[in-house]
């Protein structure tokens, strides 16, 4: 039965036990100020970490000759993630990892400062103004949810690299364009208006994610038996950017924002959470939003998750802006529209480097550490140029043509 939590790692504890099964401490010590639960994130390009699982053999962890956070041995941190030292687990690689696909796209997922390890999970795929982006979420309550996210973000993520995107100017690298992603149901995306022409991007999207659900659904029948009872789970939202064209899909709580030049942050998802439920009945959004059952969501990947439905969306940017996915770590702390919108273009602002929307993109996850990391935090930047002069003109054509022909049939 599970009792409490460690003081170092904030692992749930088991009765009678004497050592934490997550980090290793002995569960009558103390966590100490600056220990490595304490400093996670405070610098985020350089996050210390705690973990459970050791890695695996033959894999380097990144940390060699690190600092140990636990005894603070000096560089005592061994290629396997432990102290020489003490013996502690100091961290993998996944606790903080980092996509940089340059002036196009990058993305951050961390830890966090609670969290004993990072349960999101993120995909990111470049080209000519193309990028492929997931950003995925484990359910903490689901077994194995870290699993769950990995697999999700990278199953979607590779059939938005082999999938046939219509309309768009290019696809990212890697991809093979003659190996487009199949439906897994042609009835489970929603029915689409066909005005929008970034609405068949959406639409690959919205496969994907049906993809993803599967592949995280078959989990339950491999590894550890215990994912019979507590199958693995986790949220999911996914984007492809062709030029100013913007498809984007999602099952759970992970978030895709549009950041304009000025004002609020648009949120391009809905949540399916138990608050956005009662908020659309009429309940009132702060009494809501804090209720202890707010993020208890409604919908997921996983074997009980039952046929998954994504949500799609889709737009074409008529001005320049900022595609945003991110996972609750982030949104958390940012519930206000303004906020939000003003925290990005802040971090776009002061990131004058070499690796701009990397830096962006740490600084976010900076700023969730530093307003207390209760969750792992995972954010995507995606800049997207609006359409053409020519595209405009292209569009009006188009239209002119379809009001030509009603004329003709009325």
């Amino acid at each position: 039965m599970i009792l409490t939590e460690c003081d170092s790692c904030a692992e749930g504890r088991a009765t009678g036990a004497s050592f934490c099964e997550a980090c290793g401490r002995r569960l009558t010590e103390t966590a100490s100020v600056g220990s490595a639960g304490a400093e996670a994130g405070a610098d985020a390009g350089e996050t210390e970490a705690t973990e459970a699982d050791a890695p695996g053999p033959g894999r380097s962890t990144g940390l060699a000759g690190r600092d140990c956070p636990h005894c603070a041995a000096v560089g005592a941190v061994a290629a396997d993630g432990y102290c020489e030292e003490c013996g502690m687990l100091a961290g993998r690689p996944r606790d903080h990892t980092e996509a940089d696909g340059d002036l196009v796209a990058a993305a951050v997922s961390d830890r966090g400062r609670r969290h004993h390890r990072n349960e999101d999970a993120m995909w990111l795929a470049v080209g000519t103004d193309a990028a492929d982006v997931v950003v995925c979420d484990g359910v903490s309550s689901s077994f194995d949810p870290d699993v769950a996210s990995e697999v999700a973000a990278k199953t979607a993520g590779e059939l938005l690299a082999r999938a046939q995107h219509p309309g768009g100017p290019a696809e990212p690298a890697g991809t093979d364009a003659e190996t487009a992603a199949q439906p897994a149901d042609e009835d489970a995306t929603e029915p689409l208006e066909p005005a929008e022409p970034a609405l068949p991007i959406a639409e690959v999207v919205g496969r994907a994610i049906q993809g993803a659900g599967e592949a995280v659904a078959q989990l339950v029948g491999t590894g550890d038996p215990r994912r019979t009872t507590s199958n693995p789970a986790c949220t999911i939202v996914a984007a492809a950017v062709r030029g100013p064209h913007v498809g984007f899909g999602w099952v759970g709580d992970s978030r895709a924002y549009w950041i304009a030049a000025t004002g609020p942050a648009e949120q391009l998802t809905e949540d399916d959470s138990w608050a956005r439920h009662v908020i659309a009945m009429g309940a009132d959004p702060r009494v809501a939003m804090n209720d202890p059952k707010a993020h208890a969501i409604t919908a997921w990947l996983g074997a009980d998750a039952g046929v998954i439905k994504p949500r799609v969306g889709a737009f074409t940017a008529g001005a320049p802006g900022h595609l945003v996915l991110c996972s609750d770590g982030l949104w958390n702390y940012l519930t206000d529209a303004q906020d939000f919108g003003d925290a990005v273009r802040s971090a776009l602002r002061v990131a004058t480097g070499p690796r701009p929307l990397l830096e962006a993109a740490r600084a976010l996850v900076a700023y969730a550490n530093s307003a207390g990391g209760a969750d792992n935090i995972t954010v995507a930047i995606v800049p997207v140029p609006p359409r053409t002069e020519g595209e405009v003109a292209e569009a009006e054509g188009d239209a002119e043509i379809n009001r030509d022909n009603e004329t003709s049939e009325a």
